[in-house]
């Protein structure tokens, strides 16, 4: 029972140790390719949010936390410089000459992005091949989400830290962006500690049923079973309606409402958890809060140049991805809980504390993503 007791501590105290920014806006930039068939230059545009571009480059000289255009425009040399260290590009094993000839500011994710332009004279033939550092510094949370243009066909990747940069197919192939953004999904959960939290407190009363106003141990497996596939089966339903709304650009809403009722879902969630008389509501609340987190996953694609037919490998293995890591979710915790259960220590301690310190955490991500800005 204390290695139970300890295993679930552990992974409540890993979600609240995780900072409070907004979860789903990691480190992120944008480079789109345009690849042409002739001797004609291969363009460059790459978008760098100025939050981290501030981290390599001396840009904000009065150091009020503000890179102004004046600024950006006093740094271009220096950018220029940390732009073209940071980005290789090659075709047919030839390296090609890289030029920067414009900036402009660009907003996207609700930041604020500084837009490069770039021209590449590469030989005429061969495989386009692009790498380098791109200002990642080798922290898992940091993506390059790539969109490219040849002709007619369309192509997206992701470049990672551990990545060897991004080589250009011979054709368009909808499995290999299947396959790439079911790692995408995946990835995105286990880097969304606000989704966890949330994961974690539909979870965590699954094994319990509430008599007289108590939680008391469930006692048949399969009743458990039930509970927790009715509950993540609504949540998924709903997160994968507002996923695809907001994707494809049917409905667009602001991100920091979204970022707050996250927050706020998991204030909630913990204090239902706090009120056995009222866990017929978990179902509820699990596929309402469930579309809010739709929107949330949406960030990770929200930039990405596909649409239509192309956009569907993407969105469909970004959305089993996410489920794949809500089930390793479930398949850690469940064991854990599950044989906890019927001790005195879990319903009465460790479910309701747990529930606790994850809705505070909740309380404060609110309080910090309501006074943010913008």
């Amino acid at each position: 029972m204390r290695r139970l007791a300890t295993s679930l501590v552990v992974l409540v105290v890993a979600v609240l140790a995780a900072p409070a920014a907004r979860a789903h806006a990691v480190s992120t930039s944008f480079l789109t390719l345009g690849v042409p068939r002739d001797d004609a230059p291969v363009t460059v545009r790459w978008d760098i949010a100025l939050q981290d571009l501030v981290w390599t480059v001396f840009i904000d000289t009065d150091v009020d936390g503000v890179a102004t255009w004046g600024e950006i425009q006093a740094a271009e040399p220096a950018i220029t410089r940390a732009v073209l260290g940071q980005i290789a590009l090659e075709r047919g094993g030839a390296a090609c000459t890289l030029r920067v000839h414009d900036y402009a500011l660009a907003r996207r994710l609700e930041q604020n992005f500084l837009s490069i332009a770039l021209d590449a004279s590469c030989v005429r033939t061969g495989v386009l091949h692009l790498g380098g550092p791109l200002f990642m510094s080798g922290d898992a949370s940091q993506r390059v989400l790539l969109s490219a243009r040849r002709g007619d066909d369309a192509f997206q990747g992701v470049i990672t830290p551990d990545s060897a940069g991004w080589t250009e197919p011979a054709e368009v192939s909808a499995w290999r962006s299947f396959v790439r953004f079911v790692g995408e999904g995946v990835w995105h959960v286990w880097v969304g500690y606000d989704h966890i939290a949330f994961v974690l407190l539909l979870l965590l009363p699954a094994v319990l049923r509430p008599v007289d106003g108590r939680w008391q141990g469930a006692t048949r497996l399969p009743q458990v079973a039930r509970d927790i596939v009715t509950i993540i089966t609504a949540f998924t339903i709903a997160h994968s309606i507002t996923l695809a709304l907001a994707v494809t650009g049917a409905v667009r809403l602001p991100g920091k409402p979204i970022e707050v009722a996250i927050a706020a879902s998991i204030a909630a969630a913990a204090l239902l958890n706090l009120l056995p008389r009222y866990a017929r509501w978990r179902l509820a609340l699990a596929f309402g809060f469930g579309f809010v987190h739709g929107f949330g996953f949406a960030n990770a694609l929200a930039e990405i140049d596909a649409a239509g037919v192309q956009l569907l490998p993407l969105l469909a293995g970004f959305n089993i991805g996410v489920e794949i890591a809500q089930l390793s979710i479930v398949a850690v915790v469940l064991p854990l809980i599950y044989a906890a259960r019927g001790t005195r220590w879990y319903a009465a301690g460790a479910m309701p504390l747990g529930s606790c310190a994850l809705g505070a955490a909740g309380l404060v991500w609110l309080v910090q993503r309501l006074a943010s800005p913008g």
